[in-house]
């Protein structure tokens, strides 16, 4: 039942992997050094985009915050802070390539600048969340909804006008 396989054989698993790589390789560079021009977008289509595509760093949060929080029964703070440095990890790279488009050579300064502006809207929701859980007595859900929304405002515009402002 064991069956080896000759060393010289491909597998068909192999095989994929070869064709997709081939098509890696041939794949032009992503970002290059030299100056492109910056394609104008309407703040519209990119607020929709900020919208749409953030929606995987808040399922990021929150999946973790409840996970944490409601599933493994961490302290609130605790779960908000992993979820809180997840998401915004996710938030950098969407936002960098997929929303702003923003090119250059500078990711780690950038990513510096938005954990940097994260921070802010982080304490917001962080107050957020003691005022509605251990002041009101509200609903953990709930008070993380009402955190996310004013951190979701704060930082589209942290970003559209600090961190990935085009030249």
């Amino acid at each position: 039942m064991n069956k080896k396989t000759d060393v010289n054989e491909e597998s068909p698993l192999t095989k994929v992997i070869d064709d997709v790589s081939e098509g890696i390789n041939d794949a032009g560079t992503v970002f290059n050094s030299e100056e492109t021009p910056v394609i104008e977008d309407s703040n519209g289509k990119e607020a929709v985009r900020y919208l749409l595509w953030g929606l995987l760093s808040v399922v990021v949060n929150f999946g973790t915050f409840f996970l944490l929080y409601h599933t493994m029964h961490l302290n609130y703070q605790f779960a908000n802070i992993v979820a809180w440095f997840l998401g915004v990890q996710v938030g950098f790279w969407v936002d960098r390539i997929i929303v702003f488009r923003h090119k250059s050579n500078t990711a780690f300064r950038e990513m510096l600048a938005f954990y940097g502006t994260r921070v802010l809207t982080f304490l917001i929701e962080t107050a957020t969340l003691w005022v509605g859980i251990s002041v009101l007595s509200a609903n953990g859900t709930g008070s993380k909804i009402v955190g996310q929304i004013l951190a979701i405002v704060g930082n589209y515009v942290l970003s559209k006008f600090f961190i990935f402002k085009n030249k």
